[in-house]
Protein backbone atom coordinates (compact mmCIF):
# COMPACT_ATOMS: atom_id res chain seq x y z
CA UNK A 1 0.00 0.00 0.00
CA UNK A 2 1.59 3.47 -1.09
CA UNK A 3 2.07 5.91 1.56
CA UNK A 4 0.70 9.45 -0.07
CA UNK A 5 3.93 10.78 0.38
CA UNK A 6 5.04 7.95 -2.12
CA UNK A 7 2.15 9.01 -4.34
CA UNK A 8 2.74 13.05 -4.68
CA UNK A 9 5.92 11.86 -5.38
CA UNK A 10 5.55 9.42 -8.53
CA UNK A 11 3.06 12.56 -9.70
CA UNK A 12 5.48 15.73 -9.58
CA UNK A 13 8.31 12.64 -11.07
CA UNK A 14 5.38 12.80 -13.73
CA UNK A 15 4.60 16.34 -14.46
CA UNK A 16 8.58 16.66 -14.51
CA UNK A 17 8.82 14.33 -17.31
CA UNK A 18 5.94 15.67 -19.26
CA UNK A 19 7.76 19.14 -19.32
CA UNK A 20 10.46 17.84 -19.91
CA UNK A 21 9.83 15.86 -23.35
CA UNK A 22 7.84 19.09 -24.35
CA UNK A 23 11.08 21.19 -24.63
CA UNK A 24 12.73 18.46 -26.82
CA UNK A 25 9.26 18.42 -29.03
CA UNK A 26 9.15 20.05 -32.07
CA UNK A 27 7.81 24.03 -31.85
CA UNK A 28 4.08 24.14 -31.93
CA UNK A 29 2.62 26.03 -35.01
CA UNK A 30 0.78 29.64 -33.94
CA UNK A 31 -1.95 30.61 -35.81
CA UNK A 32 -2.77 34.26 -35.94
CA UNK A 33 -6.25 35.37 -34.80
CA UNK A 34 -8.40 36.49 -37.84
CA UNK A 35 -8.48 39.91 -38.83
CA UNK A 36 -11.60 41.79 -37.53
CA UNK A 37 -14.04 42.47 -40.40
CA UNK A 38 -15.77 45.75 -39.95
CA UNK A 39 -20.12 45.42 -39.13
CA UNK A 40 -21.55 47.30 -41.14
CA UNK A 41 -23.61 48.32 -38.31
CA UNK A 42 -20.43 49.91 -37.17
CA UNK A 43 -19.44 52.17 -39.91
CA UNK A 44 -18.33 55.68 -39.27
CA UNK A 45 -20.71 58.19 -39.66
CA UNK A 46 -20.32 61.49 -37.85
CA UNK A 47 -17.42 60.08 -35.54
CA UNK A 48 -15.51 56.83 -34.32
CA UNK A 49 -18.59 54.00 -33.66
CA UNK A 50 -21.20 56.00 -35.22
CA UNK A 51 -23.32 53.78 -37.18
CA UNK A 52 -24.61 54.64 -40.54
CA UNK A 53 -28.53 55.01 -40.04
CA UNK A 54 -28.87 54.05 -44.22
CA UNK A 55 -26.73 50.79 -43.96
CA UNK A 56 -29.01 49.24 -40.93
CA UNK A 57 -30.36 46.20 -42.08
CA UNK A 58 -33.36 44.64 -40.33
CA UNK A 59 -36.43 42.04 -41.09
CA UNK A 60 -39.17 43.95 -40.01
CA UNK A 61 -39.93 40.68 -37.77
CA UNK A 62 -35.93 40.93 -35.80
CA UNK A 63 -36.21 44.95 -35.48
CA UNK A 64 -34.87 45.31 -32.22
CA UNK A 65 -36.54 47.76 -29.53
CA UNK A 66 -34.50 50.54 -31.19
CA UNK A 67 -31.95 50.71 -34.12
CA UNK A 68 -30.22 53.42 -32.84
CA UNK A 69 -29.56 53.25 -28.94
CA UNK A 70 -26.22 54.53 -28.98
CA UNK A 71 -24.87 57.53 -27.36
CA UNK A 72 -23.04 59.40 -29.80
CA UNK A 73 -23.33 62.89 -31.24
CA UNK A 74 -27.55 63.12 -31.69
CA UNK A 75 -28.32 59.96 -29.73
CA UNK A 76 -29.75 57.90 -28.41
CA UNK A 77 -33.14 57.41 -30.59
CA UNK A 78 -35.94 59.60 -29.17
CA UNK A 79 -38.59 56.18 -29.99
CA UNK A 80 -39.11 53.05 -30.62
CA UNK A 81 -39.24 50.42 -33.58
CA UNK A 82 -40.70 47.64 -32.13
CA UNK A 83 -44.20 48.53 -32.87
CA UNK A 84 -47.51 46.35 -32.16
CA UNK A 85 -51.03 46.46 -31.48
CA UNK A 86 -49.93 47.33 -27.58
CA UNK A 87 -48.13 50.47 -28.79
CA UNK A 88 -50.77 52.14 -30.93
CA UNK A 89 -52.61 55.09 -29.89
CA UNK A 90 -52.27 58.62 -29.62
CA UNK A 91 -49.33 58.99 -27.86
CA UNK A 92 -47.05 55.87 -29.96
CA UNK A 93 -43.55 56.97 -30.15
CA UNK A 94 -42.83 54.14 -33.16
CA UNK A 95 -40.55 55.26 -35.29
CA UNK A 96 -40.97 52.40 -38.06
CA UNK A 97 -42.90 53.98 -41.01
CA UNK A 98 -44.87 51.64 -43.22
CA UNK A 99 -45.56 52.61 -46.98
CA UNK A 100 -47.97 50.05 -48.83
CA UNK A 101 -49.96 51.80 -50.98
CA UNK A 102 -52.66 54.40 -51.10
CA UNK A 103 -55.15 52.63 -48.40
CA UNK A 104 -52.15 52.39 -46.49
CA UNK A 105 -49.25 54.61 -45.32
CA UNK A 106 -47.82 56.65 -42.80
CA UNK A 107 -46.38 60.05 -43.00
CA UNK A 108 -43.41 61.47 -40.14
CA UNK A 109 -45.28 63.96 -38.00
CA UNK A 110 -44.57 65.54 -34.61
CA UNK A 111 -44.50 63.70 -31.16
CA UNK A 112 -45.35 67.31 -29.31
CA UNK A 113 -48.51 69.51 -30.03
CA UNK A 114 -47.96 72.18 -32.39
CA UNK A 115 -44.59 70.98 -33.74
CA UNK A 116 -42.34 72.63 -35.79
CA UNK A 117 -40.54 70.08 -38.07
CA UNK A 118 -37.28 72.13 -37.37
CA UNK A 119 -37.41 71.60 -33.97
CA UNK A 120 -38.37 67.80 -34.09
CA UNK A 121 -36.69 66.53 -36.61
CA UNK A 122 -34.73 63.96 -35.06
CA UNK A 123 -37.67 62.55 -32.95
CA UNK A 124 -40.98 62.18 -35.52
CA UNK A 125 -42.83 59.71 -35.15
CA UNK A 126 -44.82 57.48 -37.67
CA UNK A 127 -48.48 58.46 -38.17
CA UNK A 128 -50.77 56.26 -40.42
CA UNK A 129 -53.84 55.81 -41.87
CA UNK A 130 -54.62 52.30 -40.80
CA UNK A 131 -54.36 50.96 -36.96
CA UNK A 132 -52.72 48.12 -38.09
CA UNK A 133 -48.89 49.17 -37.38
CA UNK A 134 -48.70 50.12 -33.45
CA UNK A 135 -48.56 53.66 -34.58
CA UNK A 136 -50.34 57.35 -33.84
CA UNK A 137 -53.21 57.56 -36.89
CA UNK A 138 -53.70 60.01 -38.79
CA UNK A 139 -57.27 61.36 -38.45
CA UNK A 140 -60.44 60.99 -40.81
CA UNK A 141 -60.51 64.32 -43.25
CA UNK A 142 -56.92 65.29 -42.40
CA UNK A 143 -55.41 64.22 -46.15
CA UNK A 144 -57.75 66.08 -48.42
CA UNK A 145 -56.23 65.27 -51.48
CA UNK A 146 -53.63 62.46 -52.77
CA UNK A 147 -51.61 61.09 -55.87
CA UNK A 148 -50.12 57.72 -55.17
CA UNK A 149 -47.63 56.85 -58.43
CA UNK A 150 -45.35 53.42 -58.69
CA UNK A 151 -42.59 53.86 -61.42
CA UNK A 152 -40.01 51.30 -62.58
CA UNK A 153 -37.85 53.00 -60.10
CA UNK A 154 -40.10 54.27 -57.15
CA UNK A 155 -43.37 54.49 -55.33
CA UNK A 156 -44.85 58.01 -54.19
CA UNK A 157 -47.28 59.81 -52.60
CA UNK A 158 -48.29 63.42 -53.09
CA UNK A 159 -51.03 65.23 -51.29
CA UNK A 160 -52.81 67.81 -49.37
CA UNK A 161 -52.95 67.50 -46.06
CA UNK A 162 -54.21 69.21 -42.33
CA UNK A 163 -50.69 69.88 -40.49
CA UNK A 164 -52.71 68.93 -36.90
CA UNK A 165 -53.37 65.96 -38.62
CA UNK A 166 -49.44 64.73 -38.09
CA UNK A 167 -49.49 66.77 -34.72
CA UNK A 168 -47.39 69.88 -36.68
CA UNK A 169 -47.97 73.70 -36.57
CA UNK A 170 -50.79 74.57 -38.84
CA UNK A 171 -48.17 77.44 -39.97
CA UNK A 172 -45.12 75.29 -40.10
CA UNK A 173 -43.79 75.55 -43.64
CA UNK A 174 -42.07 72.02 -42.61
CA UNK A 175 -38.57 70.40 -44.12
CA UNK A 176 -37.12 67.62 -45.42
CA UNK A 177 -36.74 64.27 -43.80
CA UNK A 178 -34.46 61.22 -44.93
CA UNK A 179 -32.49 58.11 -43.79
CA UNK A 180 -28.88 60.65 -43.91
CA UNK A 181 -28.38 63.50 -42.25
CA UNK A 182 -25.78 65.95 -42.49
CA UNK A 183 -24.35 63.28 -39.32
CA UNK A 184 -25.52 60.28 -41.26
CA UNK A 185 -27.75 59.32 -38.48
CA UNK A 186 -30.61 60.07 -40.41
CA UNK A 187 -33.97 62.41 -39.24
CA UNK A 188 -35.86 60.71 -37.68
CA UNK A 189 -32.53 59.19 -35.82
CA UNK A 190 -33.63 55.53 -35.74
CA UNK A 191 -36.58 55.92 -38.50
CA UNK A 192 -37.06 53.05 -40.46
CA UNK A 193 -39.02 52.17 -43.21
CA UNK A 194 -40.95 49.26 -44.25
CA UNK A 195 -43.36 48.48 -47.52
CA UNK A 196 -44.65 45.89 -49.46
CA UNK A 197 -45.56 47.59 -52.75
CA UNK A 198 -41.93 47.92 -53.85
CA UNK A 199 -40.54 46.06 -56.45
CA UNK A 200 -38.30 44.64 -53.95
CA UNK A 201 -40.88 42.85 -51.79
CA UNK A 202 -42.95 39.77 -53.30
CA UNK A 203 -46.10 42.34 -52.73
CA UNK A 204 -46.83 40.83 -49.10
CA UNK A 205 -43.70 40.55 -46.98
CA UNK A 206 -43.01 44.21 -45.52
CA UNK A 207 -39.34 44.69 -47.20
CA UNK A 208 -37.40 47.48 -46.14
CA UNK A 209 -36.38 50.76 -47.99
CA UNK A 210 -32.78 52.18 -47.39
CA UNK A 211 -33.74 55.32 -49.30
CA UNK A 212 -36.19 57.65 -49.36
CA UNK A 213 -36.90 60.85 -48.58
CA UNK A 214 -40.08 63.19 -47.58
CA UNK A 215 -40.97 66.93 -47.47
CA UNK A 216 -43.48 69.41 -46.27
CA UNK A 217 -43.23 72.18 -49.00
CA UNK A 218 -40.21 74.33 -47.05
CA UNK A 219 -40.92 76.97 -49.58
CA UNK A 220 -42.80 80.07 -50.64
CA UNK A 221 -43.22 78.92 -54.10
CA UNK A 222 -46.53 76.26 -53.92
CA UNK A 223 -48.16 77.05 -50.33
CA UNK A 224 -48.91 75.10 -47.55
CA UNK A 225 -50.52 71.64 -46.28
CA UNK A 226 -48.92 69.71 -49.14
CA UNK A 227 -46.72 66.11 -48.26
CA UNK A 228 -44.45 64.07 -50.87
CA UNK A 229 -43.33 61.17 -50.12
CA UNK A 230 -41.14 59.08 -51.67
CA UNK A 231 -39.60 54.76 -51.19
CA UNK A 232 -36.81 54.67 -53.86
CA UNK A 233 -36.53 50.66 -55.07
CA UNK A 234 -32.96 49.49 -53.15
CA UNK A 235 -32.13 48.12 -56.21
CA UNK A 236 -32.14 51.37 -58.03
CA UNK A 237 -28.55 53.56 -57.12
CA UNK A 238 -27.73 55.59 -60.06
CA UNK A 239 -29.14 57.92 -60.55
CA UNK A 240 -30.80 59.03 -57.01
CA UNK A 241 -34.24 59.52 -57.25
CA UNK A 242 -34.35 60.36 -53.33
CA UNK A 243 -31.72 62.69 -53.61
CA UNK A 244 -31.69 64.48 -50.54
CA UNK A 245 -30.00 67.66 -51.56
CA UNK A 246 -32.55 70.49 -52.59
CA UNK A 247 -35.01 70.35 -49.47
CA UNK A 248 -35.68 73.78 -49.77
CA UNK A 249 -37.43 73.86 -52.92
CA UNK A 250 -39.92 71.56 -51.69
CA UNK A 251 -42.55 68.61 -52.89
CA UNK A 252 -42.84 70.65 -56.83
CA UNK A 253 -39.21 70.14 -57.27
CA UNK A 254 -38.30 67.36 -55.88
CA UNK A 255 -41.97 65.23 -56.68
CA UNK A 256 -43.42 66.88 -59.62
CA UNK A 257 -47.02 65.06 -59.47
CA UNK A 258 -50.66 66.03 -60.65
CA UNK A 259 -51.99 65.45 -56.99
CA UNK A 260 -55.16 68.11 -56.73
CA UNK A 261 -56.72 68.96 -53.17
CA UNK A 262 -60.12 66.91 -53.06
CA UNK A 263 -58.90 64.16 -55.64
CA UNK A 264 -57.82 60.95 -54.62
CA UNK A 265 -56.44 58.87 -57.26
CA UNK A 266 -53.54 55.78 -57.88
CA UNK A 267 -51.31 55.54 -61.05
CA UNK A 268 -48.60 54.43 -62.61
CA UNK A 269 -45.93 56.65 -63.90
CA UNK A 270 -43.21 57.48 -65.69
CA UNK A 271 -39.78 58.13 -63.63
CA UNK A 272 -39.26 62.02 -63.10
CA UNK A 273 -36.28 63.55 -64.04
CA UNK A 274 -33.27 64.03 -61.86
CA UNK A 275 -33.90 66.79 -59.31
CA UNK A 276 -31.72 70.11 -61.01
CA UNK A 277 -31.38 68.59 -64.36
CA UNK A 278 -32.99 70.77 -67.43
CA UNK A 279 -32.87 71.26 -70.39
CA UNK A 280 -32.56 75.33 -71.48
CA UNK A 281 -31.89 75.89 -75.63
CA UNK A 282 -31.65 72.77 -76.24
CA UNK A 283 -28.79 72.06 -73.38
CA UNK A 284 -28.60 70.01 -70.67
CA UNK A 285 -27.97 71.59 -67.79
CA UNK A 286 -27.16 71.50 -64.41
CA UNK A 287 -28.92 73.77 -61.15
CA UNK A 288 -27.26 73.78 -57.68
CA UNK A 289 -29.21 74.88 -54.49
CA UNK A 290 -27.86 78.26 -53.44
CA UNK A 291 -28.22 78.15 -49.30
CA UNK A 292 -29.61 81.22 -49.02
CA UNK A 293 -32.05 80.51 -51.24
CA UNK A 294 -33.18 83.71 -52.93
CA UNK A 295 -36.00 82.29 -55.13
CA UNK A 296 -37.12 79.53 -57.39
CA UNK A 297 -35.05 77.44 -59.51
CA UNK A 298 -34.70 78.67 -62.90
CA UNK A 299 -36.95 76.00 -64.75
CA UNK A 300 -40.18 74.55 -64.39
CA UNK A 301 -39.90 70.81 -63.42
CA UNK A 302 -41.49 68.34 -66.03
CA UNK A 303 -44.68 66.60 -64.67
CA UNK A 304 -44.27 62.94 -65.13
CA UNK A 305 -46.96 60.86 -67.40
CA UNK A 306 -49.13 59.40 -65.77
CA UNK A 307 -51.37 56.39 -66.80
CA UNK A 308 -53.74 53.68 -65.42
CA UNK A 309 -55.09 56.07 -63.30
CA UNK A 310 -57.89 55.03 -60.81
CA UNK A 311 -59.89 57.20 -58.90
CA UNK A 312 -61.15 56.93 -55.38
CA UNK A 313 -63.86 58.42 -52.71
CA UNK A 314 -61.42 59.07 -49.05
CA UNK A 315 -63.84 56.95 -47.64
CA UNK A 316 -62.34 53.82 -49.94
CA UNK A 317 -58.68 54.83 -48.75
CA UNK A 318 -58.62 56.21 -45.31
CA UNK A 319 -60.66 55.74 -41.87
CA UNK A 320 -64.36 56.65 -41.96
CA UNK A 321 -64.52 60.24 -39.99
CA UNK A 322 -67.06 57.81 -37.48
CA UNK A 323 -64.47 55.30 -36.86
CA UNK A 324 -62.23 55.21 -33.76
CA UNK A 325 -58.72 56.02 -34.45
CA UNK A 326 -57.25 54.17 -31.93
CA UNK A 327 -58.19 51.33 -29.61
CA UNK A 328 -59.20 51.99 -25.94
CA UNK A 329 -56.56 51.09 -23.16
CA UNK A 330 -53.75 50.65 -25.70
CA UNK A 331 -50.18 51.84 -24.49
CA UNK A 332 -47.41 54.06 -25.98
CA UNK A 333 -44.57 51.79 -25.92
CA UNK A 334 -43.85 47.79 -26.32
CA UNK A 335 -45.40 46.15 -23.36
CA UNK A 336 -42.31 45.60 -20.98
CA UNK A 337 -40.53 48.60 -22.93
CA UNK A 338 -40.06 52.05 -22.71
CA UNK A 339 -38.32 54.44 -24.72
CA UNK A 340 -35.25 56.92 -24.29
CA UNK A 341 -33.61 59.34 -25.78
CA UNK A 342 -31.29 62.97 -24.95
CA UNK A 343 -34.23 64.40 -26.84
CA UNK A 344 -36.71 63.62 -24.42
CA UNK A 345 -38.38 60.18 -23.23
CA UNK A 346 -40.66 57.71 -25.01
CA UNK A 347 -43.92 58.19 -23.59
CA UNK A 348 -46.97 56.37 -22.18
CA UNK A 349 -50.35 56.55 -22.13
CA UNK A 350 -53.72 54.98 -23.40
CA UNK A 351 -57.04 55.98 -24.69
CA UNK A 352 -58.26 56.85 -28.09
CA UNK A 353 -56.31 58.69 -30.99
CA UNK A 354 -57.71 62.11 -31.74
CA UNK A 355 -60.41 62.31 -34.67
CA UNK A 356 -60.32 65.03 -36.95
CA UNK A 357 -63.18 66.46 -39.20
CA UNK A 358 -62.15 67.54 -43.39
CA UNK A 359 -59.86 70.40 -43.93
CA UNK A 360 -59.05 72.63 -46.59
CA UNK A 361 -61.22 74.70 -48.62
CA UNK A 362 -61.88 72.06 -51.40
CA UNK A 363 -61.04 73.84 -54.39
CA UNK A 364 -58.88 71.92 -56.99
CA UNK A 365 -55.33 72.91 -56.42
CA UNK A 366 -52.55 71.52 -57.59
CA UNK A 367 -48.80 71.55 -55.78
CA UNK A 368 -47.49 71.65 -59.06
CA UNK A 369 -49.94 73.24 -61.52
CA UNK A 370 -50.59 70.56 -63.07
CA UNK A 371 -53.61 67.92 -63.93
CA UNK A 372 -53.35 63.93 -63.91
CA UNK A 373 -53.04 62.84 -67.94
CA UNK A 374 -55.25 60.22 -67.91
CA UNK A 375 -57.68 59.88 -64.89
CA UNK A 376 -60.19 57.11 -65.27
CA UNK A 377 -63.10 57.00 -62.54
CA UNK A 378 -62.93 53.35 -61.03
CA UNK A 379 -62.78 52.33 -57.18
CA UNK A 380 -62.41 48.86 -56.73
CA UNK A 381 -64.69 46.85 -53.97
CA UNK A 382 -61.23 45.49 -52.37
CA UNK A 383 -60.90 49.17 -50.74
CA UNK A 384 -64.05 49.37 -49.30
CA UNK A 385 -63.34 45.95 -47.55
CA UNK A 386 -60.33 47.17 -46.44
CA UNK A 387 -62.30 50.06 -44.74
CA UNK A 388 -64.31 47.75 -43.01
CA UNK A 389 -61.66 45.97 -42.14
CA UNK A 390 -59.80 48.59 -40.77
CA UNK A 391 -62.77 49.26 -38.73
CA UNK A 392 -63.33 45.67 -37.61
CA UNK A 393 -59.86 45.80 -36.55
CA UNK A 394 -59.48 49.05 -33.94
CA UNK A 395 -62.98 47.83 -32.39
CA UNK A 396 -61.36 44.19 -32.02
CA UNK A 397 -57.92 46.15 -30.57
Amino acid sequence: MFSSSLLLAVALAGVHSFAYASADAEAPVITPAPTPTLDKRQGVAGGPGTPILSTLTYAYTDLPYQVYPFQVLRGPQFGFNQCNSTTLGPNSNCQTLIFNGPDDFCLWGSPDPNGEIGNVEAKVVAYCTKPYHGTRLIPPGAITGLQWTKTSAYIQAVGFINNTGIGLDPTDEGGELDPHGADLQGNPLGGVVFSNGTADSDGHTLTQVHNWNTLKPYNSFVGGNTFCFKACFNSITSPDYCENRYDLIGCQYNMPSAAQDGQFTECEGEVQDVVGVYTSGGQTLTWSMPDPLNGPPPYTPRIPTSSNCKTFASTDLFLAATSSAAASGSSATPTGSSGSGSSGSSGSGSGAAASGSKSGSGSPASPTGGSSSSAMTHAPSGFFGLGLLALVGAMAL
